[in-house]
């Protein structure tokens, strides 16, 4: 074998072990799965969405996809021109999946309607419309404010 010959194997040899380096990398690094959530603008009715990545792993917080989502949701936009949900400070109290029906039971500061956060019958709606929209497993969402039943 020629000196060329052996340089060009070692040169091979380095480009494939970076290349499977940098795959690995990429798949190590690569976000989670992408949510999209919707909220109302503050000047008119009109719908916007935002794309959020999830973690990949939820072992370490021990917390479910669906109650990471509602935690999102429940902090609002990220863009001072659409409305959050419900009042900002509202947090989730009990979440909880049985079958294809969803509980969720949010803090009572969902009910003061403070800041620019729509009202309790339209923020339900775009709870809701979020949540069907993201998690194609769940059909019926029980809602709860302060351990009372939600109900329109």
């Amino acid at each position: 074998m020629t000196t060329k010959n052996k340089i060009s194997n070692v040169f091979f040899l380095f480009f494939l072990v970076v290349f499977c380096f940098s795959v690995l990398e990429y798949k190590m690094s690569r976000q989670g799965k992408r949510r999209i959530f919707y909220f109302a603008t503050l000047d008119s009715s009109d719908i916007h969405s935002e794309v959020r990545y999830e973690p990949r792993d939820f072992v370490d917080t021990g917390t479910s996809s669906i109650q990471f989502f509602i935690e999102e949701l429940l902090l609002g936009p990220t863009t001072n021109r659409y409305r959050p949900v419900f009042s900002l400070g509202t947090k989730v109290l009990f979440c909880n999946l049985s079958g294809d029906t969803l509980y969720v039971n949010l803090s009572e500061d969902a009910l003061l309607e403070k800041g620019s956060a729509q009202t309790i019958k339209d923020g339900t709606e775009f709870f809701k419309m979020n949540i069907l929209k993201n998690f194609a497993n769940i059909n019926t969402i029980e809602m709860f404010i302060g351990g009372k039943q939600i109900i329109y």
